[in-house]
């Protein structure tokens, strides 16, 4: 193996191990990730130090988020920062034992030392000073103010006026910041109370509303299945006001795929009908042909079942296969018995000799497509695991087709004939 370190946050770092080939190791990457996370996290000899051992991601391939599980918080300017991290923590404790999440995590840290200033209402009305006006003033003096420009060779350049930063080396010097009013001058500590806390380190929002996110990797087990699992855990969970969870990550993009391919799906058998039904002049046939699809999920659910395969976004691919598959034998099938029928043969016996004789053609085409997804079904060579699923799906539904072909479709195209004649 090789590894690459890369750095793109101040604070953090990340080190990319490419294995040799498949064929050149006994160990496969969930195997490795399982056997080493362990160890290389008890490796990392610093006080809070975070080490995650995950997946990366594949090349070529849109994928939304950097990992398996994301549950993203969203919540209002209302509830603090510190009240989202606790019920992140929450959510973090509750999905923390199911199997195959690794990796958890929270995306911020609210461990930077801060100090909250609570001003005092009553005396700031007393002496006639506005809440607005403080924060100007301490907002002057810490992240300071332009107070003016000068000019030199054709730039001008802004003057910033700040406090220097070694004047506030603790809580007593925050106190003993000066706001500068009209009435006079005072003294912070006298305007309000002045407490030590934590806040995080960085914020992110997501449409103008702040987002925490709890994260986590599945390893050695179903990705679709564990998300489900997670979901299904925390679905009841009391939130306040305001906020709401949204799943991202790979759930978030196996959705937005499903609801792609299955428009897809859609759109590809409405001008198949289209095309179909200017070929016969009917709009019965097509819909015999057609009907075979939804009916190929039998055989592809039952390959999926016996293989203990998950369901994927490729298995919605291996459809639109399929589907290609099936139109052009029941094509070749439909169009011949009604040559048959237009000779002179009566309808069963024209059904009958049509199958017989496209048994043939059709089974070969069937075993090509079969035994050219074997290898794939097989996971024979690199980078065939994201294929498996839609190879052992395809295989299911054209064994199953090949009943659907010769039995359902001559059984129904009998009795469309039959109603037809009377």
């Amino acid at each position: 193996m090789w590894g690459l370190v890369t750095y793109e946050i101040a604070n953090e770092g990340e080190v990319d191990i490419q294995l040799v080939p498949k064929s050149k190791r006994g160990i496969s990457t969930d195997d490795y990730v399982k056997k080493y996370a362990e160890e290389i996290q008890k490796s990392a000899g610093y006080p809070g130090a975070k080490v995650m051992v995950m997946h990366t991601k594949m090349k070529g391939i849109r994928m939304t988020g950097d990992f398996d599980i994301e549950i993203e918080l969203h919540a209002p300017k209302t509830v603090t920062m510190v009240e989202m991290y606790e019920l992140a923590a929450k959510i973090s404790s509750m999905i923390k034992d199911v199997k195959g999440v690794s990796n958890l995590s929270i995306s911020i840290d609210v461990t930077k030392p801060e100090y909250h200033f609570i001003p005092d209402r009553n005396r700031l009305v007393d002496i006639g000073i506005s809440e607005a006006a403080v924060s100007s003033n301490i907002k002057t003096l810490v992240d300071g103010k332009v107070a003016g420009s000068y000019y030199e060779s054709g730039y001008y350049y802004p003057i910033r006026v700040v406090a220097d930063e070694k004047t506030f080396k603790g809580k007593e010097d925050v106190g003993n910041m000066p706001i500068f009013m009209k009435k006079g001058l005072f003294y912070l500590r006298d305007l309000g109370t002045i407490k030590t806390s934590v806040g995080p380190v960085e914020i992110d929002r997501i449409d103008q509303m702040r987002v925490i996110k709890v994260t986590a990797s599945v390893i050695g087990a179903d990705v679709g299945k564990t998300s489900s699992e997670v979901y299904r855990m925390i679905k009841d969970i009391k939130l306040p006001a305001g906020c709401f969870i949204n799943a991202g990550g790979q759930a978030q993009m196996m959705r937005e795929n499903f609801k792609t391919l299955g428009f897809i799906l859609l759109m590809a058998l409405f001008f198949a009908y289209v095309i179909l039904a200017i070929q016969f002049e009917s709009l019965i046939l097509p819909l015999l042909i057609l009907s075979r699809l939804p009916l190929s999920v039998i055989g592809i659910s039952v390959a999926l079942f016996i293989t203990n395969t998950p369901v994927g976004v490729t298995v919605l691919i291996g459809v639109l296969i399929l589907a290609g598959i099936q139109i052009v034998h029941g094509v070749i099938l439909i169009t011949f018995t009604q040559e048959l029928i237009a000779a002179g043969e009566k309808v069963k016996e024209a059904v009958l000799k049509g199958a017989e004789l496209r048994l043939r053609p059709i089974l070969m085409t069937t075993m090509v497509g079969i035994l050219g997804l074997i290898p794939l079904a097989f996971n024979w060579g690199e980078g065939t695991e994201l294929l498996k699923p839609m190879a052992i799906g395809v295989i299911g539904g054209l064994i199953f087709s090949i009943y659907l072909t010769f039995y359902y479709m001559p059984i129904v195209f009998m009795a469309i004939m039959e109603n037809k004649n009377k």
